[in-house]
């Protein structure tokens, strides 16, 4: 129920979402617990909600969340997780059931009860979905775009859609949220209303995406639920997973940094996966069979990040979230989490008494510090390859120094690969891996 606020505070009539990508769903259901009326505008028609679509390309490839996004998904929707459960999701013990050969060497496998859901990202999308449609005061105009944004006094006024007909709607908007993924919207609007664009950080990674579903595997032929095989750069720069979704089914998906081998049939996606310095993939994969013979391939040139934090000149009541903010490298998972973490600081922030311009400025300030930690994990593998190219973080050197030994003691020792895990889950704080009784174990063997 919306809250009612003084004349000097935001109004909370409507808000509108630009985009029904996981993050804009996140956003929606934040939003409707203070505004009267959410509306999210969708490119993609209705029935392609929940499927693989045009306007989520990286749909077919697999997408995990991190046990923190994970949580707050659980506290948006009470049950989600259940019902995921209930729909053909694996649930899987991130230690125990997870085979992860890194930089060479293979994690040690034990009960962490760190438990995460597997499943297709068509199948999230969908129960999200079925989850916003049940709120009376969320609206879907789906095979929409949004145009542009009308700007009073410095804050936003009104929105300008197209809607699936082509004709031109113009609706009053209290606050808008960005969640057009790559497209990055808020960039084009800026412009055409005479702002300063935000400066961005872009790291060029050229990585690819490959993948292949297959049918359950063989009975007994494994004794894990996922297999992720991450490349041993600088040496090499391919790897790949499997990992299971809905319907006992497998999607194997090979990767490569700066390569121009990209497998494009059931036969070049074999002869890749072989050459693999993990066997254990192309061993499980060479005498299953696909469901199809076409490969999926998705390709992610550049990790990129907008610093609207530090313009000084932005529209009050435009906020900007997920990949459309900062599209980090799809390898490290930590797409959609991030995503969910930058819904709970709105929530947090809307639950106090706020004007429209303490809101933008407090949120971007927020979801700047949330992206540091992420982006720096992703920077540090990221820069082991020769290929890439891009402004490294202070201390870079040092930091992969540090990782390869924690990565070689989480070879062996339960402890310091259960601070890891936080770390990489985005519960911890890298600090914990340097607390004396971790450091200890870290440099035991070294």
């Amino acid at each position: 129920m919306a809250q009612k606020m003084n004349s000097e505070k935001m109004k909370r009539n409507r808000a509108v979402v630009a985009g029904g990508s996981i993050a804009g769903m996140l956003a929606a259901r934040v939003l409707s617990e203070f505004f009267n009326e959410v509306l999210v505008i969708e490119k993609d028609k209705s029935a392609e909600l929940g499927m693989n679509r045009k306007g989520v390309p990286q749909s077919v490839h697999g997408h995990v969340l991190l046990k923190s996004g994970e949580e707050i998904l659980e506290e948006f929707f009470p049950g989600i997780i259940e019902e995921l459960s209930e729909k053909g999701a694996k649930k899987s013990d991130f230690a125990g059931d997870l085979v992860w050969s890194h930089h060479g060497s293979e994690k040690i496998r034990f009960a962490s009860n760190v438990f995460i859901s597997q499943q297709s990202r068509p199948l999230l999308e969908r129960q999200i979905l079925m989850r916003l449609e049940k709120m009376s005061n969320i609206h879907f105009r789906f095979g929409c775009k949004v145009k542009s944004l009308l700007i009073n006094r410095n804050e936003i006024d009104r929105v300008v859609f197209e809607d699936e007909e082509g004709l031109i709607i113009e609706l009053p908007a209290d606050l808008i949220i960005d969640a057009s993924g790559a497209a990055a919207l808020h960039n084009q609007w800026l412009r055409e209303s005479g702002y300063q664009t935000p400066s961005k950080t872009e790291v060029k990674v050229d990585l690819f995406y490959g993948s292949m579903v297959y049918k359950g595997f063989s009975s007994g032929s494994t004794d894990w639920h996922s297999l992720l095989a991450y490349p041993n750069p600088p040496e090499t720069n391919r790897g790949g997973t499997i990992s299971p979704i809905e319907g006992n089914r497998m999607l194997v998906t090979l990767i490569g940094y700066g390569t121009k081998d990209v497998p494009n049939d059931a036969d070049s996606f074999m002869r890749y996966a072989k050459t693999l310095e993990h066997p254990d993939l192309y061993e499980v994969i060479k005498n299953e069979l696909p469901y199809s013979q076409k490969v999926e391939v998705y390709r992610f040139p550049a990790l990129r990040r907008y610093h609207i934090e530090k313009l000084k000149d932005f529209p009050s009541g435009l906020l900007v979230m997920g990949d459309a903010i900062c599209r980090i490298d799809p390898v490290f998972a930590q797409g959609m989490s991030l995503a969910a973490m930058e819904a709970k600081a709105l929530k947090e922030l809307l639950m106090k008494e706020t004007t429209k311009k303490q809101l933008t400025k407090s949120y971007h300030k927020k979801v700047g510090n949330i992206l540091q930690i992420p982006w720096l994990i992703a920077l540090t593998e990221d820069f082991r390859f020769r290929t890439t190219k891009g402004r490294k973080p202070i201390g870079l050197s040092m930091l992969q120094w540090f990782v390869k030994k924690v990565v070689a003691a989480s070879t062996h020792n339960e402890d310091v690969y259960t601070q890891f895990i936080q770390v990489l889950h985005l519960k911890k704080h890298p600090i914990y891996l340097a607390r004396p009784d971790i450091l200890a174990k870290v440099f035991k063997n070294s």
